[in-house]
């Protein structure tokens, strides 16, 4: 007997495709719409807001930098005391102070201003040494002074407890440099020192006549000469405060030209002594 082979396969049948919607389905698509669109209004309210603040912070930024720039600069920005509750330390009646030897306070340039050309600006005076290959500025300051020139000075009151100020200034012999006296009445020259009210750094490079802090107070003479030392009386002088000065000629037909050097007691310094 042949063999009877069967072939039976399996049906397929494909998945009915049109769905259909119960009524919750349709009932629920109106909420779940206004869900969809009250998402995107508060995202794109969001992105408004925040886009507006970016801007915002971006004009006050540029015009905080305008402003800083235009009424201030670091020259003008107050010092912060380093020498926090010294005064009331040195108030203790059982504190026990140390003597201290007086300070010899420098400046790195003097500026010179005309009487007559009253908007000129002058270049400072700077000597340079050769140094190796180069050339490197060294610590010299020029006390120019004529009848037209005025020489002006700022000082920085240094350290705590040192507030008695002395503006002084010392000449070298006759003939030991090239620093010159002169004046119609002979060596010995007369000059008037008037103190500025400044509070802040003067920008020295860029300094004229006209742009002179106001009033000026006279407050005393030098009497100037070859080989000594003058030192004007003392006034109190606050820690880390600006001391400035002008310096001018008293006496006719004066020319004064002396150059300090280093930062020993040499041309116009001031002179710092201990008052705790």
């Amino acid at each position: 007997m042949s063999p009877i082979f069967s072939n039976h396969r399996e049906g397929y049948h494909a998945l009915d495709q049109v769905t259909h919607s119960g009524d919750e389905d349709i009932e629920d698509l109106p909420q779940r719409t206004k869900y969809k669109y009250t998402l995107s209004d508060w995202l794109l309210a969001i992105t408004i807001v925040c886009t507006i603040l970016d801007f915002s912070l971006v004009v006050w930024d540029r015009v905080l930098q305008v402003d800083l720039r235009s009424t201030s600069s670091s020259d003008e920005l107050p010092f912060q005391n380093p020498y926090l509750n010294l005064e009331i330390l040195y108030k203790d009646p059982d504190f026990k102070s140390s003597t201290h030897d007086p300070i010899i306070n420098t400046v790195p340039v003097i500026a010179q201003v005309s009487n007559r050309e009253r908007q000129k600006i002058f270049p400072l005076f700077q000597h340079y040494s050769s140094r190796g290959q180069g050339r490197a500025p060294t610590n010299e300051r020029r006390l120019l002074v004529t009848h037209e020139l005025e020489s002006i000075a700022q000082f920085r009151v240094l350290d705590f407890g040192m507030e008695n100020c002395s503006l002084s200034l010392t000449v070298p012999p006759r003939n030991s440099t090239g620093d010159l006296l002169y004046t119609d009445l002979g060596d010995s020259i007369i000059l008037d020192v008037w103190s500025l009210p400044a509070r802040h750094k003067l920008d020295l490079y860029n300094l004229s006549w006209s742009k002179l802090p106001r009033p000026r107070v006279h407050i005393g003479h030098m009497n100037v000469s070859y080989g000594k030392t003058y030192r004007m009386p003392s006034i109190p002088c606050k820690s880390q405060s600006y001391q400035t000065f002008a310096v001018s000629c008293s006496s006719p037909g004066c020319l004064v030209n002396v150059t300090g050097k280093d930062m020993g007691p040499s041309g116009l310094y001031m002179y710092q002594s201990q008052t705790v």
